[in-house]
C-alpha cells in the first residue's frame, strides 16, 4: 500500500501539469484589430532623417481601402498627427489586412503646407507588431509614399 500512495502522487503531479501547459497553448480570443501610425506633413508622410524638426498633419483623414478600394474604416489624426482605426475581427482576418488592405490619406497634402504637392496620394501598406495584447491586435503603417 505504501508504494501505491507515490506513484498515485507522481500520476497525479504528471497529469496536472500536461492539463496545464494544454491550457496556456489555447490561443487568446481576438477582441479587437487596432491600426495605428502617425502622419508627418512632408512629401512621404514620413519623419525627415535630416535631423531637423518635422512637422505633423492634425487633421487629415486616413482610410483603410480594401480590395478595389472600398473604404471599410478611417479616422482623423490628432494634434499629434496620430491615428487610431479599430477593424473587428469577425469581419477581417489580419492576414487579409495585410495583403488586400491599405492606408490612403483623403487629406490634400497642400491642406498642411500649401508648397507641398496637389497630385497625388499617400499610401502605407500594413504589418503586424507581432503582438497581441489581451485580444488586441496591432497593426502599423509600413510608412507612406506618394502615389500619382
Amino acid at each position: 500500500m505504501a508504494l501505491k500512495s507515490p506513484l498515485f502522487a507522481c500520476l497525479l503531479v504528471v497529469g496536472l501539469a500536461a492539463v496545464t501547459a494544454k491550457a496556456q497553448s489555447v490561443p487568446t480570443i481576438i477582441t479587437s484589430i487596432q491600426i495605428q501610425g502617425k502622419l508627418y506633413c512632408t512629401i512621404d508622410g514620413n519623419i525627415s532623417n535630416n535631423g531637423t524638426a518635422t512637422p505633423v498633419f492634425p487633421g487629415a483623414i486616413v482610410q483603410l481601402q480594401c480590395g478595389t478600394k472600398t473604404v471599410v474604416a478611417s479616422a482623423t489624426t490628432n494634434a499629434a498627427g496620430a491615428f487610431l482605426i479599430l477593424v473587428n475581427p469577425i469581419q477581417f482576418v489580419v492576414l487579409s489586412l495585410q495583403t488586400n488592405c491599405n492606408l490612403f490619406v483623403a487629406t490634400p497634402l497642400t491642406t498642411c503646407n500649401s508648397s507641398l504637392s496637389a497630385n497625388g496620394t499617400l499610401i502605407s501598406d500594413l504589418r503586424s507588431t507581432g503582438s497581441t495584447v489581451n485580444g488586441i491586435i496591432i497593426l502599423i503603417s509600413t510608412g507612406f509614399h506618394l502615389q500619382t
